[in-house]
């Protein structure tokens, strides 16, 4: 066994877009099954001659779409103490609650009625997440959108300014409306709050001439070291001194108290500083845990300011720990994406009077998102039954990374058991790969189920074959079939790799599959700091075209390489040339039109912090510098600062080679900062002073490294009879980031013995394959579709003129090959015949292939797969079944599963066994397996016919079966039987 290996984000941090692309940040949370996403199932039958031959056969691979679904959550109402004349501040967490992007338009308004009208209103984006409106944060004109992605939640602050006529007891109404015109935002508060309606937050403040407390709380998440660090910051901004100001705040559940530090605090006036105690509700008059009571003992921290001033303010900072491993607040397994939240309380004499009860003022709430560790283990299952056949995977005897088969005839499917662990703390799917093959040539090697019934598929569209998701801690045991060619001689080594699908870097393990020897054939009866110096502009970055300035020669410096879904950080060395200290504040986009930095691209976000001593990023996300000291240079440590910049995870959204308009003339424009003949992205990242005016901007360039993949899927397996013939169906995407050119070939195993095939294509949009491979002509398109689902013409070309089709495809574009099988009269039966498809890319690209193996029997049986919405989970069908469901299906959905299978040879089948596997993001309906023998027959509950055993399924198909011995029946030449079972989207 390898030991855990872990990569950990930087954070669990997103990004939002407002329209006209400005920034803002937000955090991610668990979400149904993202819309879009693709649930891929097949199935598998076996069965038996009259001579107990065992044959085996897949189905067509059967695909539904999940659907977007819409629901957003704002917050709760709240309530303020204000003195005339402040400005207070009211946050509000907007959340989309769906699975897929969605757009909210946002309007802060004064409300009529109450006693006031407020000075002014605004809305800002609280990046920090602080509860206050901090300079540089973004503020929302009235009728300004945030799009969020399925999942993500903004903090909003409305900023109230109070008239200074405003006398004690006077009341103001503020209102903050989202919406959208995908459904309503639910309003938190009970009962809708002050309106009782959705859409909306109110906050209702109270005017005093007592001492008012703005007590807000802020969270950083240290994930390196499995930390949160919370801030209490309380100003009295009222006209009284505050007495007795008692702070509580009960640890988050499942964190241990690490350390407290203060500001403002003195044990000499009589304070109390920060220290680890139990707290209880009772005495601080709030429920602290939100648990609905307030009879609790918590663990927590406890501080006291005996007397706080007008315009005094005091903080309290306090650190947790988490143990990833173990941390879970939710019904999901694992950490990952787990939110820990948090409030703080104080308790305060605010007017003098003894007699007054104290007041009870909570913080804003803040949360903190765990971030994903990702690990994965592969072992060896040290099984030694060695049960016959003796090719069946338990023939090892140690666990040491290796499983053993020890002998194997040549011609057969070797069996090796693996069993994949998710290590990390949170959902994920392992890539399985093969590599490093010492067996003989000609083996074929194919993944399948623990009990190597059904046979494993692409469930997340990455390339290739994968275990489905697994739960944090889960272990899937998987089957590695190899299958021998029937001449194979001698034994071999291959190495299993499981690598994840979703880690930003690799995450993978290995373990080696072992054949020592094939038996003799016969028979046998038996089972990159800046240049500081000058503190001028000395690389302005002058009109279009726009090269790279960055404190060095102009456009010497290379691109900052970068993959698919990473990070980067540009760092940022500040001189401050004027004659006295000043800040700057902070803007980054992908274009410059002269006076304005525009956004970034659709799913690319960006972050600023203050650079450590080795330039990496430490505190909280800031929208400006701290104060500089006049003259002070960008070698200076005080001056050194970091932008990280996140590169989205989907390859649609992150090209290798970038075209855009980069400086607003509205005309595409290319940037190949590292002339490697591809588009990179313009990074501009502008500093300004609000206090000068002064400014200055930065052009840096983002290369994102090609990530080229295609694939070719499924691998198909079917029988045929001798002279017959036997239809697949492959697709073939281009599930990377960069523009490919693949040659379309095929081979046939046994084409020199009279064994034949075609592979047509659709090049009309009909949805009927009308062309062969050999028909296509440069000039011709091939029908396919984008990432979008929108029909594309794909062309076809051939540069080579070597007869052989090419075909172009942009990222995201896929299209179906239908290859026929021809088997010749005098094909012998066990004979079997594998047809393999090419695409092979012209240029230095990644190239793709599949097999398509045919066997020959006298009899065969076939199964054809179709799915069908069911939206009620009622077990009726919505709408015709199909093989690609045109209908998506939304999470809490059903989709109804059908396989029908038919003995289309002329002998009969016996012991007929129709095995399937409840695909990934779903869950089994239960009591939903039908049946039904005969053509045309209506499918009925299962008496015994069918079972399912964690997620496996089998149906007992035929005359004659024994369900309870787990034997099939018989199907007569001609006769079908139709199987059907439900399962519902996450």
């Amino acid at each position: 066994m390898k030991p855990l290996q872990m990569n950990k984000l930087a954070g669990a941090c997103a990004t939002a877009l407002l329209a006209g692309g400005i920034m803002l940040h937000a955090s991610p949370v668990i979400a149904a099954t993202a819309a879009g996403t693709q649930i891929k199932n097949l199935a598998t039958v076996t069965y038996e001659d009259e001579n107990g031959n065992t044959y085996s056969a897949q189905s067509n691979e059967a695909v539904i779409t999940v659907k977007q679904v819409y629901a957003a959550e704002l917050g709760v109402d709240t309530t303020k103490t204000a003195a005339a004349g402040q400005m207070v501040y009211s946050q509000h967490t907007l959340t989309n609650n769906g699975n897929g992007k969605d757009t909210y338009t946002l309007n802060v308004a004064d409300i009529t009625g109450d006693d006031l009208t407020a000075d002014s209103i605004q809305l800002f984006i609280d990046s920090n997440g602080n509860g206050l409106a901090d300079a540089g944060e973004t503020m929302v004109a009235a009728g300004g959108t945030v799009t969020l992605t399925g999942g993500q939640s903004v903090a909003l602050v409305m900023a109230v300014k109070v008239p200074a006529t405003a006398t004690a007891g006077n009341k103001l109404y503020a209102k903050l409306t989202a919406t959208t015109s995908n459904g309503s935002v639910v309003d938190l508060t009970s009962s809708g709050g002050y309106d009782s309606a959705n859409n909306t937050n109110h906050t209702l403040i109270t005017v005093a001439n007592d001492a008012v407390l703005n007590h807000t709380k802020s969270a950083v998440l240290d994930a390196a070291n499995n930390q949160i660090a919370y801030t209490l910051t309380v100003t009295n901004t009222g006209n009284q001194v505050a007495q007795d100001v008692e702070i509580f705040d009960a640890l988050p559940g499942q964190t241990s108290f690490v350390s407290a530090s203060a500001a403002g605090l003195l044990t000499g006036n009589g304070d109390t500083l920060p220290v680890s105690q139990s707290l209880s509700e009772a005495t601080a008059g709030a429920d602290l845990n939100k648990d609905g009571d307030m009879v609790d003992i918590l663990p927590g921290i406890y501080a006291k300011d005996a007397a706080l001033a007008p315009g005094a303010t005091i903080s309290v900072t306090f650190r947790v720990a988490y143990d990833p491993l173990t941390f879970n607040n939710n019904s999901i397994p694992g950490s990952a994406g787990d939110i820990v939240k948090n409030t703080g309380f104080l308790k305060a004499d605010q007017d003098g009077n003894a007699i007054t009860p104290p007041v009870i003022v909570p913080s804003n709430p803040v949360q903190t998102v765990l971030p994903q560790l990702y690990g994965v283990v592969t072992d060896d299952t040290g099984d030694n039954a060695k049960s016959a056949p003796h090719n069946d995977g338990l023939d090892d005897n140690t666990l040491d990374d290796v499983q053993l088969v020890t002998t194997a005839p040549p011609g057969s499917a070797v069996w090796f058991s693996v069993d994949v662990t998710n290590n990390g703390t949170g959902r994920d799917t392992f890539e399985l790969t093969t590599s490093g093959s010492s067996f003989p040539p000609g083996t074929v090697f194919t993944y399948w189920n623990a009990s190597g019934t059904v046979q494993l598929v692409d469930t997340n569209s990455k390339g290739g074959v994968d275990t489905g998701m697994l739960e944090s801690g889960d272990t899937a045991r998987i089957v590695v079939k190899a299958q021998l060619p029937t001449n194979a001689a001698n034994g071999g080594i291959v190495t299993l790799t499981a690598t994840s699908a979703t880690a930003p870097t690799t995450v993978s393990d290995t373990t080696t599959l072992q054949l020592q020897a094939i038996s003799a054939a016969g028979v046998d009866l038996f089972d990159n700091t800046g240049s500081a110096g000058t503190s001028a502009n000395e690389d302005a970055l002058g009109t279009a075209p726009y090269n790279i300035n960055h404190g060095t020669n102009p456009g010497t410096r290379q691109a900052m390489a970068a993959t698919v879904g990473s990070t980067v950080k540009i760092p940022l060395y500040i001189d401050n040339g004027s004659g006295s200290s000043d800040s700057f504040q902070f803007s980054i986009g992908s274009s410059w039109n002269g006076t304005t930095v525009g956004g970034l691209p659709t799913g690319w976000s960006a972050l600023f912090y203050k650079a450590d001593a080795s330039g990496n990023p430490t505190g909280s996300p800031l929208t400006s510098t701290a104060l500089l000291p006049a003259g002070s240079l960008g070698n200076a440590a005080t001056n050194q600062y970091v932008a990280v910049v996140t590169i989205p995870n989907d390859p649609a959204y992150a090209l290798a080679d970038y075209l855009a308009d980069n400086n607003g003339d509205g005309t595409p424009d290319i940037m190949d900062a590292n002339l490697d003949g591809d588009g990179d992205q313009p990074v501009f990242i502008s500093i300004t002073s609000a206090n000068s005016g002064a400014s200055d901007i930065m052009l840096d360039a983002i290369d994102v490294e090609n990530l080229a993949q295609v694939e070719l899927t499924p691998p198909g397996s079917n029988q045929i009879q001798p002279g017959g013939s036997v239809n697949y169906i492959n697709t073939l995407e281009n599930t990377g980031n960069t523009t490919e050119t693949l040659e379309l070939t095929s081979a046939n195993s046994l084409s020199g013995e009279s064994w034949g095939n075609t592979v047509k294509v659709d090049t009309n949009g009909d949805g009927i394959p009308d062309k062969t491979l050999a028909e296509l002509q440069p000039g011709d398109v091939i029908k396919g579709v984008d990432v979008a689902g929108n029909v594309v013409n794909i062309p076809v070309t051939d540069a080579d003129n070597d007869g052989n089709p090419e075909v172009t495809m942009n990222p995201g574009e896929k299209f179906d090959l239908t290859p026929t099988v021809f088997a010749p009269s005098s094909a012998a039966p066990g004979q079997t015949d594998v047809l393999t498809l090419y695409a092979t890319n012209i240029g230095t690209g990644p190239s793709t292939s599949v097999e398509d193996v045919s066997i020959v029997i006298l009899g065969q049986v076939r199964l054809d797969k179709q799915v069908a919405i069911d939206a009620n989970c009622d077990g009726t069908p919505e709408g015709t079944f199909q093989a690609n469901l045109t209908t998506e299906v939304a999470p809490t959905e059903c989709a109804i599963w059908q396989i029908q299978s038919e003995n289309q040879g002329d002998a009969l089948a016996k012991n007929v066994i129709i095995r399937d596997k409840v695909p990934a993001y779903s869950t089994y309906e239960v009591n939903s397996l039908k049946y039904c023998l005969n053509l045309g027959c209506a499918p009925a509950a299962v008496t015994n016919e069918g079972e399912i055993v964690g997620s496996d399924i089998a149906f007992y198909v035929g005359t004659g079966s024994v369900p309870a011995s787990q034997l099939g029946g018989d199907l007569q030449p001609g006769q079908q039987a139709t199987v059907r079972f439900s399962t519902k989207v996450q």
